[in-house]
C-alpha cells in the first residue's frame, strides 16, 4: 500500500512538473484552455469590444421560407440540410428574397465571421490607398511599421500581404497548398493547435511574436495562406489612422452600410482586435456590407427608394484604387480554380444553360460561412453553416428562385 501511496504521488509531482514546464514555455496556453476554440454563435467566451452600427428595429420582415414549392428550392433545401446550413439570405435589388434559417437559429443570431473579417480588412486597406493614407499597395510595409527588426519583412509590399504573398511563414511548414485545395479544407484548418506562434499571437497580439518574425532567405512569392498577414495588415491601419480597428470598421464601412452594433473578439493580453478573426455579426449585417461595398457606397436602403436621384458619395473614389478591385483583371481561366486577391476570393459562374454568369468575388470562414457580392446582379448571399457547402450550386438554386418569383408575378 505505501509503494502504491508513493508511485501515486511521483506520478502526480511528475504531472505537475511536466504542466508548469509546459505553462512556462507557453504561457499562453491557459489563456486558450479558457477561452477555448472560438465559439460560432454568440455570447462567446473572451474579451470583446463593440463595433457601433445603428439601432435595429427587430423584427423585421424575415420570414423563413424555403420555397419548397419550386424544383430548385427543393434542391436548396437539400444542400441546406446536407451541410447543416444555419443560415442561408438572399438579398436581390436590396429586398429580402429568401431567408432560410435551422431551427435555433433567426434573424437577430450573431453569428461569428471566423476568417471572413479579413476581407473587411482589405478593404479598409484600399480605403486607406484612396484616402490618401498610403502611397500605394506597392509600399513596402515597412514604412508604415517602423518598429518591424526584420529588414526582409519590411520591405515586403503592402500588396504582396493582402494577397497572401509576402513569403511569411510563421503556422506551416512545407509547400503552400493550392488555394482550390485550401477553400474547400477550410482556410484555418490548423488553427486549433495550442502550441503554435499563431495560437500565441492570438492571445498576445502581434507584440508577443515580432522578435520571431523574419523573412526567409529566399521568401517565396507563391501563394501562402497565413493568419499574421492580416494581422500585421491590421496593425498598419491602426498606426496609420490613430484609431482603434473597431472605431475605423464603425466610420469608415459598418455604420454608413447602415448595419447594427456588432462584437469583435481583441486579443486576450493586448486590447486590440484579432484583424483575422471572430467579428460576430446578424447575417442581415452582413447583407448590408456586402451591398454597401459591391455597388461602392449605396447602401441597401437607399436603392430601395424611387424619389430624386440620389447624391452618393463613393466608399472608393479614385479610379485608380478601384483597378485594384476589378475582376478583369484576371483570366478565365485561373479564375476556375479561384483566385485569392486583395483579401478576397474570386470565381466565375461558367455553367452552360445557367442564367447567372460571370465572376464573382466571396468572402470566406472557417466552418463555411460565405458572403457573396454580385453587383453586376444586383445580388448578396449571405451563409452561415457547419460545414462547406458547393459554392456555385448555392447561387444558380437561389438565381433560379427568384427569377420564377419574377415571372410568377
Amino acid at each position: 500500500m505505501k509503494k502504491i501511496l508513493i508511485l501515486l504521488l511521483l506520478v502526480l509531482v511528475l504531472l505537475a512538473l511536466g504542466t508548469g514546464a509546459v505553462t512556462y514555455r507557453y504561457p499562453h496556453v491557459i489563456a486558450i484552455a479558457e477561452e477555448g476554440f472560438p465559439a460560432k454563435i454568440w455570447p462567446a467566451k473572451g474579451i470583446y469590444v463593440d463595433v457601433v452600427g445603428k439601432p435595429q428595429q427587430w423584427p423585421h420582415s424575415f420570414k423563413a421560407d424555403a420555397a419548397l414549392d419550386n424544383e430548385f428550392g427543393q434542391k436548396l433545401q437539400q444542400l441546406n440540410l446536407d451541410n447543416e446550413t444555419d443560415a442561408l439570405v438572399a438579398y436581390h435589388k436590396g429586398q429580402l428574397k429568401y431567408a432560410y434559417f435551422r431551427p435555433g437559429f433567426d434573424e437577430k443570431t450573431q453569428f461569428n465571421s471566423y476568417s471572413m473579417a479579413k476581407s473587411l480588412i482589405g478593404y479598409l486597406v484600399l480605403k486607406a490607398f484612396d484616402d490618401g493614407e498610403i502611397d500605394g499597395l506597392d509600399s513596402p510595409i515597412g514604412t508604415y511599421l517602423l518598429d518591424l527588426k526584420d529588414e526582409g519583412l519590411k520591405n515586403q509590399t503592402i500588396e504582396r500581404f493582402l494577397t497572401m504573398r509576402s513569403g511569411l511563414q510563421i503556422e506551416k511548414k512545407g509547400p503552400p497548398k493550392p488555394l482550390a485545395k485550401d477553400a474547400k479544407r477550410g482556410p484555418d484548418k490548423d488553427a486549433s493547435n495550442p502550441f503554435t506562434l499563431l495560437a500565441k499571437m492570438h492571445i498576445e497580439g502581434l507584440p508577443g511574436i515580432v522578435d520571431q518574425l523574419k523573412m526567409p532567405k529566399e521568401p517565396s512569392s507563391e501563394y501562402h495562406y497565413q493568419n499574421v498577414n492580416t494581422a500585421l495588415l491590421g496593425l498598419m491601419l491602426t498606426r496609420i489612422y490613430k484609431q482603434p480597428l473597431n472605431v475605423l470598421l464603425s466610420t469608415k464601412i459598418w455604420k454608413p452600410a447602415g448595419a447594427s452594433h456588432a462584437h469583435w473578439r481583441t486579443y486576450t493580453n493586448e486590447g486590440s482586435v484579432t484583424p483575422y478573426c471572430c467579428l460576430f455579426a446578424t447575417v442581415e449585417d452582413w447583407a448590408k456590407i456586402a451591398y454597401f461595398l459591391s455597388k461602392n457606397g449605396m447602401t441597401m436602403d437607399q436603392t430601395n427608394k424611387t424619389e430624386e436621384p440620389l447624391d452618393l458619395v463613393p466608399f472608393i473614389q479614385s479610379s485608380s484604387v478601384i483597378k485594384y478591385m476589378m475582376p478583369e483583371r484576371f483570366k478565365k481561366e485561373d479564375l476556375r480554380e479561384g483566385i485569392y486577391g486583395l483579401h478576397v476570393r474570386h470565381d466565375i459562374l461558367d455553367r452552360p444553360g445557367e442564367a447567372i454568369q460571370g465572376v464573382f468575388p466571396y468572402f470566406v470562414g472557417h466552418g463555411g460561412q460565405l458572403v457573396y457580392l454580385l453587383p453586376e446582379h444586383d445580388l448578396v448571399i449571405v451563409r452561415f453553416g457547419r460545414k462547406h457547402t458547393l459554392l456555385h450550386s448555392t447561387v444558380y438554386y437561389l438565381w433560379r428562385i427568384i427569377q420564377s418569383e419574377k415571372s410568377a408575378s
